[in-house]
């Protein structure tokens, strides 16, 4: 995901916030910006406050399976433009400590003539906060500039990273509840009259694209984070040919973090891609039974799209083979990284970490050893590949932690 901005609209009506909420919701629905995240904060004629969030508006169902969702605001402080925590690969980006660093965000946003605190927000007044991209900020400024002032600024890396893990999480969070939805209508199919069996296919097909377009966006966001962290360990790599001795550990420590982060959001793609591989799995198995039980000419019409969603499921599997592939050549980096750290050590030191090389080296040349030889579509292999993986990420992981101390 690209360079993010915060924006905080200051409004002198209570509803003016609001109003300029709605243009941005429009202009999102309309694919000229992606809201990314945001905040309402209003006080009315007689002081009361109220906010909302973007989890507010996903529903109560998303609200209740997110981590660290608030229900109001913490100390006074203007809340970010995030009230929910952030996800794992955000480090100490987690629960309040999450919130409490968008609160500082917005405050450290704000100039001293504007608003530090809700208490200074004035009676009948708006505020609101707004996390957008920085490809699609201008056009959502010209907008804004219509309800009252803004006040823009860049967010740093952990801050992006915490964005983009509660984004993610979002994202999943609805693709659930869409396919819980089906499930759900799928269910009462089975005792429906025939019009209503007819209506329930027609929904079940249109949210089935929903997921399918919701599922792809995701999985873009996902490979375009990763393609930039990608550049960054290249980056990396490149000042670390040029260091000194002494810059050199600091610069490998570096590329072990992004390497990690790396790691994280390649889970996160095959989680997503083997989930969709469950529902296609599932969806061909309920036409093949429909296809027993169905009239001739039905019967050709489920066999058809039976044909189509098995080609789809391929096509999956072959993006989860790639990924695998992917994945290899990453850890092979991540070892190079590692024995640059071990090369700096005295020979001592080395000798205490060979060990745990030793135990992750064997596990990357297990990994690489089922990719290459992974043939069947038998989803035990997809399985024990996935389970290399975690495990290779681990002693690799340990490795490099033990180094850590052991310079210390």
């Amino acid at each position: 995901m690209g360079d993010m901005s915060l924006r905080v609209l200051t409004t002198s009506s209570k509803d003016g916030a609001a109003k300029a909420l709605e243009v941005a919701k429009a202009l999102d629905r309309d694919g000229w910006i992606e809201l990314i995240d945001y905040r309402l904060v209003r006080k009315d004629e007689k002081g009361h406050i109220a906010t909302r969030e973007m989890d507010d508006d996903l529903g109560e169902k998303f609200a209740a399976a997110s981590v660290g969702v608030a229900g109001g605001v913490a100390g006074g402080a203007i809340g970010g433009p995030l009230g929910v925590a952030a996800g794992a690969a955000a480090g100490a980006l987690a629960g309040i400590g999450s919130m409490r660093l968008m609160e500082r965000v917005v405050r450290d946003t704000l100039p001293h003539d504007v608003l530090r605190s809700l208490e200074d927000l004035e009676l009948d007044s708006s505020v609101l906060t707004v996390v957008v991209e920085d490809r699609y900020a201008e056009r959502l400024d010209e907008e804004f500039e219509k309800f009252g002032r803004t006040v823009q600024r860049d967010l740093k890396r952990a801050e992006r990273d915490a964005e983009f893990e509660a984004y993610l999480r979002r994202s999943k969070d609805k693709i659930r509840s869409i396919q819980d939805d089906i499930q759900a209508r799928l269910a009462k199919a089975q005792t429906a009259t025939a019009a209503e069996k007819a209506k329930i296919e027609v929904d079940v097909a249109a949210k089935r694209a929903d997921v399918e377009a919701l599922r792809e966006k995701l999985e873009d966001r996902i490979k375009t984070a990763s393609s930039d962290l990608k550049s960054e360990i290249r980056e990396m790599n490149f000042r670390l040919e040029l260091a000194g001795l002494r810059a050199r550990s600091g610069i490998a420590e570096a590329i072990d973090d992004l390497h990690r982060q790396l790691n994280h959001y390649n889970d996160e793609l095959e989680d997503l891609i083997e989930h969709q591989i469950d529902a296609l799995k599932a969806q061909a198995s309920g036409l093949k039974t429909r296809a027993a039980k169905a009239s001739q000419e039905t019967k050709a019409a489920i066999e058809n799209h039976l044909l189509a969603v098995e080609s789809r499921l391929r096509k999956e599997r072959a993006k989860l083979q790639d990924s695998f592939e992917e994945r290899v050549l990453q850890t092979k980096q991540w070892f190079e990284s590692l024995h640059v750290q071990t090369a700096l050590f005295q020979a001592n030191l080395r000798d205490k970490l060979q060990a745990t090389i030793n135990a992750a080296q064997r596990s990357f040349a297990e990994l690489k050893a089922r990719v290459r030889t992974r043939k069947l579509e038998d989803e035990r292999a997809w399985a024990d590949i996935r389970a290399g993986f975690n495990k290779a990420a681990k002693d690799l992981e340990a490795a490099f932690d033990k180094a850590k101390h052991e310079r210390v």
